[in-house]
């Protein structure tokens, strides 16, 4: 059996700080996620753990980063899974609100709640948060070249303005659940993305159109 090496016993003991910190920050929340009890769930001490970390907001933002990593990895996944057998948008929605459901994605909330009156976990998040939607944008280009190149410069807002809506239905589900709403919210999202889609391509054609005649005029 080989040996494992000092780099290898150090990737193992971040691996467990980053679990506990993403458990904690899900099952407790920020407020209760101390270093007693990240230290507690990943079975390392509080001298390890400051070892490996020189703060907990340090902590806490590799934690979210490496969720980031796992939430994209998944569902790409899942999207090259089902994309042969479904349409593109409807699957990419339907998908993109499961994320911001899952567990995973409860640490991101937990930690862009407490950013609001803590400046010290605000300033590393931020960058942090900065990156990790600009990776979804890309994401989503990669996934819907269409509906990328009929939108133009509009896509990321698009991506935006859809991940902020289901972002804001998930905390809202905290307090009150409507499955019915959920649908329709779904199906007004995929009509509205359509018909967006639909509007600029239009456009396009109009302007190429009458592209020629104002040569012809100025000829």
């Amino acid at each position: 059996m080989k040996r494992r090496t000092q780099a290898d016993r150090r990737e193992a003991t971040v691996r467990k700080l980053l679990d506990a910190a993403a458990g904690a920050l899900v099952e407790v929340g920020y407020a209760n996620a101390s270093v007693m009890e990240i230290s507690r769930r990943a079975g390392v001490s509080h001298g390890g753990l400051f070892r490996h970390f020189p703060s907990v907001e340090s902590l806490m933002v590799a934690a979210a980063e490496d969720l980031g990593q796992k939430i994209l990895s998944r569902y790409l996944e899942k999207f090259e899974a089902l994309a042969a057998h479904r349409d593109p948008l409807p699957l990419a929605l339907a998908l993109l609100r499961e994320s911001c459901r899952s567990k995973l994605n409860q640490a991101w909330y937990e930690l862009a709640i407490a950013a609001r009156t803590r400046p010290r976990l605000k300033r590393a998040v931020a960058p942090l948060g900065a990156r990790y939607y600009r990776a979804i944008g890309g994401l989503a280009r990669q996934l819907l070249p269409e509906l990328a190149a009929s939108l133009g410069e509009q896509f990321e807002l698009l991506v935006e303005t859809v991940v902020a809506t289901f972002d804001g239905e998930q905390l809202h589900r905290f307090l009150l659940r409507d499955p019915a709403a959920d649908r329709a919210r779904l199906a007004l999202l995929q009509s509205l993305i359509e018909g967006a889609a639909g509007s600029a391509k239009r456009t396009r054609t109009s302007r190429r159109r009458v592209a020629p005649k104002m040569h012809t005029r100025r000829s």
